[in-house]
């Protein structure tokens, strides 16, 4: 109905006083003075209460949430980071799922868990496969119970400027989309029982400009991304008992296949052994990110944060001369060439391979 058009023209909303640019600019004035009052009383009560968490963290040390009897979900658990993650949990008297594409080294790793008296079941799976990986969690439901811990650790890297479409559609699908799988397999149980912890081992190439690793970083960007997502949906939802923590480390010392492919000028490896007490500290805790080594936070936030792009981009070169990554050809060789070739033919969430 059009009010000004039915004798309300001199009522309190009449067009002459929608229209009247003074007024209009007063309600706008305090409008945005209410809005930037509030912002500020918001950013300055979060400060404090972060100030203040951390200073209670520093004289009151709460106690470690325990994972004994507790179900953990690792993949890319045959080797490396996954394997030293699994034996981590073993320790403290986890139930361990261990996930790989290679049966081989995951039974390996299994039976290492077990004899440090600790349970584990290896399951093979291809992340990638969106299918494979709800069965896969319906299956160690049924075997060991509710996931209570998923570390998304499984993921592949390529290193070169010239990179296929072969590596570019493997690497999305088990970088990004396999943790997406398993986050959104595993989290109708975490909301159900309101808890839960997912850790996602991103890179510090999602923080930093690294161009040998365009694709690897772009793939770690939007793992990191997603898991903050996951992080704040959660607590929209008012699950304040599910954690979601990215994992940010640099170059690790994780394969001695890759280590034969990179010989680098300046050793700038950080060793398995940091990134595994970093993450443990940060699920004991509930933290919701991790740089490692943690004093490269601070050139971190100079060089993203406070430097011109050409000079930030320039100082980077100067780091990356340092790296000898392994080319094309090398990183065909490596572990995860096959992970690459069965991936990559992965479309629509349907596994296209030909038998081979």
């Amino acid at each position: 109905m059009d009010f000004v058009n039915e004798g309300w023209e001199n009522g309190p909303t009449s067009k002459r006083e929608l229209m009247e640019p003074g007024k209009i600019k007063k309600d706008n004035i305090f409008i945005m003075a209410y809005g930037m009052a509030y912002f500020l009383v918001f950013v300055i009560w979060e400060l404090l209460a972060a100030l203040f968490s951390f200073l209670w963290r520093l004289i009151v040390r709460p106690e470690p949430k325990s994972l004994k009897g507790r179900v953990c979900l690792v993949t890319g658990s045959g080797r490396g980071l996954g394997r030293e993650f699994c034996l981590a949990l073993a320790k403290e008297g986890a139930v361990i799922a261990c996930a790989d594409i290679n049966e081989a080294n995951n039974k390996t790793t299994a039976e290492m868990v077990q004899e440090l008296g600790a349970k584990a079941v290896a399951y093979k799976i291809n992340v990638a496969i969106k299918k494979d990986v709800e069965e896969l969690v319906s299956k160690i439901e049924k075997d060991l119970g509710p996931v209570y811990l998923l570390i998304n650790n499984a993921a592949v890297v390529y290193s070169t400027p010239h990179i296929d479409e072969e590596f570019i559609r493997a690497s999305f699908n088990v970088n990004v989309m396999g943790p997406i799988w398993l986050t959104n397999a595993v989290l109708p149980t975490m909301k159900m029982r309101d808890e839960g912890h997912i850790v996602n081992i991103s890179s510090l190439s999602s923080k930093i400009v690294m161009p040998p690793l365009n694709i690897y970083g772009a793939t770690k960007c939007s793992m990191a991304y997603f898991g903050e997502c996951v992080r704040a949906e959660l607590l929209f939802a008012d699950k304040n008992n599910i954690f979601v923590t990215n994992v940010h480390p640099t170059v690790m010392n994780s394969s001695e296949d890759y280590l034969r492919c990179t010989q680098m000028k300046v050793n700038m490896f950080v060793e398995m052994e940091e990134v595994v007490k970093a993450t443990m500290d940060a699920i004991h805790y509930n933290y919701d990110e991790v740089i490692i080594p943690p004093i490269s936070k601070y050139p971190l936030i100079l060089i993203t944060e406070m430097m011109p792009s050409r000079t930030s981009t320039k100082l980077m070169k100067l780091v990356i001369d340092k790296w000898n990554f392994p080319n094309r050809e090398q990183t065909k060789c490596l572990p995860w060439g096959n992970i690459i070739k069965e991936s990559s033919l992965i479309e629509n969430n349907k596994d296209v391979r030909t038998e081979r």
